[in-house]
């Protein structure tokens, strides 16, 4: 019987990238009658209880600060080579690499060398690597060939296999994440909801996640425009929000943003993501997803007047629905490989 342990860092109550994407892998494999079960592994002393039999698959989730708060966990290859020793397959998950954009005088600049270490050895571990950006997997294909697979972050809130019709949908657009995300969503786009919601192009705004004053604020500059403050909703009603809008708003980079569980959440609901920037900035431009004005609205095209937006976003969100990757499709190669 195949028994599969995933092995993360910090398991959060409150939820994060790591926890959730785990949480659905978790389900989604026991659904397929495989034996898993997930271990909480912040620091080198908590890896002691994680259980090493040979002929089990571990599933490592490598998010590096999520292992040492300095992105800097150097127990974890040797932990991870003690265990392949003793005969256990590895599939690893890299959600991050090392740091890619930081201050030439900050600690995660200056860290960055040791973090890229730490990474190559875990993926020279591995049986099997997966990444979420274009830049990782052709860094993890350099390293390993054809034991990198491609597979963006999937959905946490849903992946309906039918999404309402385009034209099915109201003219609302979303803007969905942590507060954090959110506000830096709003201070480069406020002006434009503005004029779009003048001028007809949205009629609508919601706002989904946890509140705070900033958020008066934001309704203040859309008056006299609908602006609904959602508030935080269990997945299932996201979802639903989802489905009835045309667009999502995000604050992701664009060489980051098949990373990004709020990119995917638009994406896998037929929903056409806007981009806060109209560059890539300082991370890599992706050279196949998403790529701009095709799986995703850069700012300025949302600026367009209402019939050429409709029919751009509505192309985009066609697009991102038919070609995101859904956690049934990760879990099968998971089942495939270790099979």
């Amino acid at each position: 019987m195949l028994n599969i342990r995933i092995v993360q860092p910090m398991v959060k109550e409150s939820g994060c990238g790591v926890t959730d994407h785990s949480g659905v892998l978790l389900q989604s494999l026991r659904a397929n009658d495989v034996s898993v079960e997930r271990y909480s592994v912040p620091n080198r002393q908590s890896s002691r209880d994680v259980p090493i039999v040979p002929g089990d698959v571990w599933i490592l989730q490598v998010s590096i600060y999520g292992f040492d708060r300095k992105g800097v966990p150097l127990w974890l290859p040797a932990f991870v080579r003690k265990a392949k020793r003793r005969g256990l397959r590895l599939i690893v998950y890299f959600h991050e690499l090392w740091v890619l954009v930081a201050p030439r005088m900050s600690t995660a600049f200056w860290l960055a060398p040791l973090q890229r270490a730490i990474c190559e050895q875990l993926v020279e571990l591995a049986d099997y690597a997966f990444f979420n950006t274009d830049f990782t997997h052709a860094w993890g294909v350099k390293m390993i060939g054809d034991r990198a697979i491609y597979s963006p972050t999937f959905s946490n809130v849903g992946e309906p296999g039918n999404v309402n019709a385009w034209h099915e949908r109201g003219n609302t657009a979303v803007v969905f994440g942590s507060p954090k995300a959110r506000r830096e969503v709003y201070d480069a786009m406020t002006p434009i909801l503005a004029e779009q919601l003048a001028s007809g192009g949205i009629e609508r705004v919601i706002d989904i996640g946890a509140q705070g004053e900033w958020l008066d604020n934001v309704a203040e500059a859309l008056k006299p425009h609908a602006f609904e403050m959602a508030g935080p909703l269990a997945a299932e009603d996201v979802s639903t929000k989802l489905r009835q809008a045309k667009w999502g708003l995000f604050n992701t980079p664009w060489g980051q943003a098949s990373k990004s569980g709020v990119f995917a959440a638009y994406a896998t609901h037929g929903v056409a993501p806007v981009s806060i920037f109209d560059d890539a900035g300082a991370y890599p431009v992706p050279t196949r997803y998403p790529l701009a004005d095709q799986h995703f609205v850069r700012r300025e095209s949302f600026r367009a007047g209402p019939r050429g937006l409709d029919a751009l976003s509505e192309a985009v969100g066609e697009r991102v629905f038919a070609g995101h990757v859904r956690s049934s499709q990760l879990v099968g190669k998971i089942l495939e490989l270790t099979s």
